[in-house]
């Protein structure tokens, strides 16, 4: 059976006005248990902390349905983000969704 893989890709700025949003797509997405869960951040401009709880709250319950979990596609404002808040060991991070789908191929 074919690996099911949800991709979720959202835009503009992942802050306080759109993290509600975000989680409730996360958390719709997990319900039907995918196995593995990419965020593709390429086209989120900004993201402030509101933004890096809502990725810890679909890390955290992606693990509660063993799904694996992924982000892609970093700029620089998140990329700093997680460094600066010593985060970015908590997430697998991949260049783009090639990189990741070669990762998943390899298991």
């Amino acid at each position: 059976m074919p690996m099911r893989i949800e991709v979720i890709q959202p835009t503009g700025h992942l802050d306080a006005t759109s993290t509600n949003y975000f989680r409730e797509q996360a958390s719709a997405i997990l319900d039907r248990k995918p196995d593995a869960l990419l965020i593709d951040l390429t086209y989120i401009k900004q993201m402030d902390s509101s933004g890096l709880g809502a990725l810890v709250f679909a890390l955290r319950s992606s693990h509660v349905v063993q799904c694996k979990f992924a982000l892609c596609s970093l700029n620089e404002n998140i990329t700093f983000l997680l460094q600066a808040t010593s985060m970015q060991g908590l997430f697998e991070v991949f260049a783009n969704r090639q990189e990741f789908e070669r990762s998943l191929r390899k298991v």
